[in-house]
């Protein structure tokens, strides 16, 4: 799936609900879950098979997948979970879970004493609002460079070091230009989700996105404008790729096999397999005043909605999922959240570990994760700060007002 890590989500209305906890089947002595999730793909098929895989070894547990469309997920959840027609087992995007704080059952009592140590620390410490353990993390799926590396032989450079500071983008991409005619770099493909990057690149400036309490833009200072800048001389000062912010654009080009370099999430992988060129990936930490090495990350989550009769064995399955992922790392290529799993010779002896994972699990293990601000709204930051960095992109507004104007935007829409 294109981004099954935080895309922004419509405001689309409706619920079409079949099966909500009110539904599950506790006959002959077996629980049955209706399960929600966003899946497609090879996410949709790598879930497919963990649920298979728990109902096989469960016989008074049996989990019930229901994939709901990709953009109208959230909004027809929340519909649900305050409706009184909840799932009994749901995934939340980490930074999804704010909206829904007062619908979600707290963990906290019901875990396995072993729970609180099963996961990666900067993973876990994710899932907590307000004090209360609200999920349980599948993964952490984050940004990365690719690379295409007959490009780079192409170029007369090794494909074997991509760069990893903003001088050596800088003179990679420049050499990638003059030597080839291909585009040398993109800094989101899909050209709609500037806003990730954008906040983990500002952070690694030392710069904040939000205020501390979330009621206020904060990244329309020197930081913030710096990085309007770096977008804006990509495609229109150093032509490492054109000025369109044509959406998909980035991707097409890239798979193609005609841009060298992109950032994108840990789902890349399985698209990547798929093209017959050779290809690299390397952590992101290349653009400019770059004080501290941040990517922008984001977590599936399995959370159990409020008021279900289900919830020990919700419980029960959440704990299960999460903690036997092996085939989310293996099959859909995410960085599985449970350290055993982590730590197993099946993963780290599969190719999607030493292709990618390995890397991502250096960056989660050191702490370069920067996850997106969850706020009640989302769409209130992410909208603004896509659409300026879309006009600055493309050659419509100057890096100063386009990132004034969303920061303005951004403040509004918090304080409504």
């Amino acid at each position: 799936m294109k981004v099954a890590g935080a895309t922004g989500i419509a405001g689309l209305a409706g619920c079409t609900n079949s099966g909500g906890s009110g539904d599950g089947d506790n006959s002959g002595g077996t629980t049955t879950l209706q399960f929600w999730t966003l899946f497609s793909g090879g996410d949709g098929k790598a879930m497919k098979s963990q649920v298979d895989q728990f109902n096989k070894e469960h016989d008074d547990i049996q989990i019930k997948r229901q994939r709901q469309p990709f953009e109208e997920y959230y909004d027809k959840l929340f519909t649900s979970m305050t409706g009184g027609n909840a799932p009994d087992l749901a995934v939340f995007h980490t930074t999804e879970i704010q909206r829904f704080v007062d619908a979600l059952q707290p963990l906290g009592d019901l875990l396995s004493d072993d729970t609180s140590s099963a996961y990666v620390d900067s993973i876990w410490s994710e899932t907590k609002f307000d004090g209360k353990r609200l999920a349980l993390p599948l993964d952490t799926h984050p940004n990365g460079l690719y690379y295409n590396k007959d490009i780079f032989k192409q170029a007369g450079l090794d494909p074997e070091k991509p760069p990893t500071t903003f001088e050596e983008l800088k003179q990679t991409a420049n050499t990638i230009s003059s030597e080839t005619d291909k585009l040398a770099f993109s800094p989101d493909p899909y050209n709609q989700y500037f806003v990730r990057q954008f906040i983990a690149w500002q952070r690694g400036r030392s710069g904040q996105f939000l205020n501390e309490d979330k009621t206020k833009a904060a990244f329309d200072d020197q930081n913030g404008i710096a990085l309007g800048e770096f977008y804006s001389n990509i495609s229109n000062k150093w032509n490492w790729d054109k000025a369109d912010a044509t959406a998909e654009r980035g991707t097409k080009a890239f798979r193609a096999g005609d841009m060298a370099m992109t950032i994108n999430g840990t789902w890349y992988y399985g698209v990547l397999q798929e093209q017959d060129y050779s290809w690299g990936m390397t952590k992101p930490f290349v653009a400019p005043g770059q004080k501290q090495k941040m990517t922008w990350a984001n977590s599936h989550t399995i959370g159990v909605p409020n008021g279900g009769s289900n919830t020990e064995a919700a419980v029960k399955a959440a704990e299960w999922l999460t903690q036997n992922s092996t085939t989310w790392g293996t099959d859909a290529g995410h960085l599985p959240a449970a350290k055993k799993v982590l730590d197993s010779d099946t993963l780290r002896n599969a190719t999607v570990w030493k292709k990618t994972l390995s890397t991502f699990s250096e960056m989660a293990e050191a702490g370069e994760l920067a996850y997106m601000p969850s706020t009640k709204n989302n769409e209130n930051y992410k909208r603004p700060v896509n659409q300026a960095i879309a006009q600055i992109y493309s050659g419509q507004t100057t890096a100063k007002k386009g990132i004034q104007k969303a920061a303005n935007e951004v403040t509004k829409n918090l304080k409504a």
